[in-house]
């Protein structure tokens, strides 16, 4: 899904209305909703068994729920850097209790390298924030009167070989709204920037003093650039 061709997004201007603290480390909860199924999917693929998985994730879910998350420094950067590695030491405690059945494996890097669990951590990641990003674009369309931006993209992504009259059709039927080939192609093209917007605010909240720079670099590393290109100055694509 690329966006169209747009006026590229104030993205200095826009950051500095984005809280330059990771808003996950002061909101467990939020950070359950949003990115325990990153967490989910990393411990299955780093652990020998999914029942291992399974309890080292409610252990750890449960102490970031009632106790928050360890102490950090702003300086720390990007959390999902910062996450994978309380998270692995979390599974690395749990497998030294469990020392026994695991042939007393003390090195988390041994099943990690052996599994490619970091390659799953990062897609998962990945997904975690594209999901996020689609339910703020749901949640701008029930706030806002006449918006059909989710509907219209959701259609589009899920049917992209269907010409506007089709696609137009469909989202009327599954929302009890008319709409037009015309209008859907307009409820859609705004549906592309607001995504991108989203998506670069999304992003964002996981750098601690975000700049567009390491917008650019996370962007880049989560393989997101191209949803948002359009809307970043040159510098930064």
């Amino acid at each position: 899904m690329a966006l169209s061709s747009s006026t590229p997004v104030d993205c200095p201007r826009q950051l500095k209305l984005i809280t330059t603290q990771w808003t996950m480390i002061s909101n467990p909860s939020r950070f359950v909703t949003r990115y325990g199924a990153a967490v989910r999917a990393y411990l299955r693929a780093l652990l020998p068994t999914r029942d291992d998985a399974d309890e080292v994730e409610q252990q750890f879910l449960m102490q970031v729920v009632e106790r928050g998350f360890p102490t950090v420094a702003p300086e720390r950067g990007h959390f999902r850097d910062y996450l994978i590695t309380i998270v692995r030491n979390a599974a690395l405690k749990y497998l030294r209790k469990q020392s026994k059945r695991h042939s007393g494996l003390t090195d988390i890097s041994q099943v990690a390298t052996a599994i490619s669990a970091d390659r799953e951590w990062q897609v998962s990641w990945r997904e975690c924030v594209l999901q996020n990003t689609w339910n703020a674009l749901r949640d701008h369309q029930k706030k806002s009167k006449g918006n059909l931006f989710h509907a219209c993209l959701k259609a589009f992504v899920e049917h992209d070989h269907e010409d506007s009259p089709t696609l137009a059709a469909r989202v009327s039927a599954a929302t009890g709204r008319p709409l037009s080939a015309e209008a859907f192609r307009k409820q859609l093209s705004g549906a592309r920037r607001r995504f991108g917007e989203l998506l670069i605010q999304e992003v964002s909240r996981t750098i601690s003093n975000v700049t567009p720079e390491l917008l650019g670099e996370e962007l880049r590393d989560l393989d997101l650039l191209k949803y948002v290109k359009a809307l970043l100055p040159d510098a930064i694509r």
